[in-house]
């Protein structure tokens, strides 16, 4: 029988399908699970969340430019006790680069073996049609796979490092532009994108902070007047037109 007893699921998704690509890989480990919303600024989190030698660490991010969000503090409240985690960089049928590599790092440095990672594909939030629907069946087999293979690896003492693909220590790309405006008409006031901004980019003034906004969203899907509008489409175009055809699922452990 496996060490692991229990899942802890640490996750930042601002649109909902990194959430759910989480859930749909947790099941298939049959134990029990606790969810750690990290969709918020990281000072609204406890400062420690401490993850026991028997516990498995599934954290659940989106890719961004090739890497988890540039948001700082994210992930840093977890501490690890030398047991293991994997990585979850869902994407939008692009590609995932180096955000696995660069997870398992940091990862390592809060007191984690990373065991595994794994690459599902989720909708595009610029492109909602690459990845529609996905993870969906045709998925499910390479998650009950891996999760097999990770339950596995959990048995070995000591527990061993996967090899992740990815440069950890690649200069991060200047994301795409995308054009973002406020309605005036349509804003209230009511400061939840300002309170819900996880990279802390829009101050009270409702100023965008360029610098530190990660493209994530946020913003949008916290305000119920749909106040903050995003012209996308070029980005849209340019990635409909290169990155239509249909990715698998990739896993390492």
């Amino acid at each position: 029988m496996s060490p692991v007893k229990a899942i802890k699921a640490a996750y930042f998704s601002p649109s909902g399908g990194t959430k759910r690509a989480a859930m749909l890989l947790c099941e298939q480990f049959g134990l029990p699970v606790e969810y750690i919303d990290c969709t918020c600024p990281p000072a609204k989190l406890p400062t420690a969340i401490p993850v026991a030698k028997d516990e498995l660490l599934v954290l659940a991010l989106p890719v961004y430019g090739g890497f988890g969000p540039r948001v700082k503090g994210l992930f840093s409240q977890l501490r690890g006790q030398g047991g293991p985690c994997v990585i979850l960089a869902a994407y939008g049928n692009r590609d995932y680069e180096n955000a696995l590599a660069a997870a398992a790092r940091q990862m390592t440095g809060q007191g984690f073996v990373c065991v595994g990672g794994i690459a599902p594909i989720a909708p595009h939030v610029f492109a909602p049609s690459l990845g529609a629907g996905r993870p969906d069946e045709e998925d499910m087999p390479a998650f009950a796979a891996f999760a097999q293979k990770v339950l596995a690896a959990c048995e070995n003492a000591p527990l061993r490092p996967a090899a992740l693909p990815g440069d950890a220590n690649a200069p991060r790309k200047p994301l795409r532009p995308i054009g973002r405006s406020r309605d005036k008409d349509r804003c209230n006031h009511c400061g939840r994108c300002v309170r819900a901004c996880p990279a802390g980019a829009l101050n009270e003034l409702l100023e965008v902070d360029s610098t530190k906004c990660v493209n994530c969203l946020v913003c949008r899907f916290s305000c119920p007047t749909y106040a903050w509008q995003f012209n996308t489409s070029q980005t849209k175009a340019w990635l409909e037109e290169n990155f239509s055809a249909r990715r698998a699922v990739e896993w390492f452990a």
